[in-house]
């Protein structure tokens, strides 16, 4: 199941946007369904909780958001992982962008330094991650979701996706 809500955007913002659109929604951790389209100049940000209403359950006591931000110039995309471990043991939380029009990795967003913390957010790509891995991202034009996990054991769970954001041509 998906939802879908439309964010009106004042007569002032959309004139100095040059009539575009922006569109924020949600979308289950596997199934993303509709896209914020973001302008240069404009920034934007959603988790996946803003729509279900919580956090996924992943798996041993850790339940997850997943979340990005397109920076000001409309196209720097960066992650966050809002989190709840219930299981007292050190986590490492990670992320990475998804292409949703060919379902491939468009970037390795890294991961954030372990934590045994209880709750918190986390800051993929301050701690490392594959070769060419960076905190930032300046993303091509295209739509994306951000996907989040976490290593856990020596094991990696996940797949939580944030919702759909449709970068424009710059």
């Amino acid at each position: 199941m998906s939802f879908k809500k439309a964010l009106t955007v004042s007569a002032a913002v959309a004139a100095s946007l040059a009539g575009s659109l922006l569109t924020a929604s949600g979308a289950h951790a596997a199934t993303p369904s509709s896209s914020t389209v973001v302008s240069p100049a404009y920034s934007a940000h959603a988790c996946r909780s803003w729509t279900t209403h919580d956090y996924a359950y992943v798996t041993g006591n850790v339940w997850i958001d997943s979340c990005y931000y397109v920076e000001n110039n409309g196209y720097t995309i960066s992650a966050t992982i809002p989190f709840e471990n219930y299981s007292t043991s050190t986590v490492e939380y990670c992320a990475h962008a998804i292409d949703v029009n060919t379902g491939r990795w468009a970037h390795d967003f890294g991961c954030d330094y372990p934590t045994n913390a209880s709750s918190g957010t986390a800051y993929p790509g301050r701690y490392g991650g594959a070769a060419g891995y960076s905190q930032y991202w300046n993303a091509p034009a295209g739509t994306y979701v951000v996907s989040a996990g976490f290593w856990l054991n020596g094991h990696y769970y996940g797949d939580v996706q944030s919702p759909r954001t449709t970068i424009g041509a710059h």
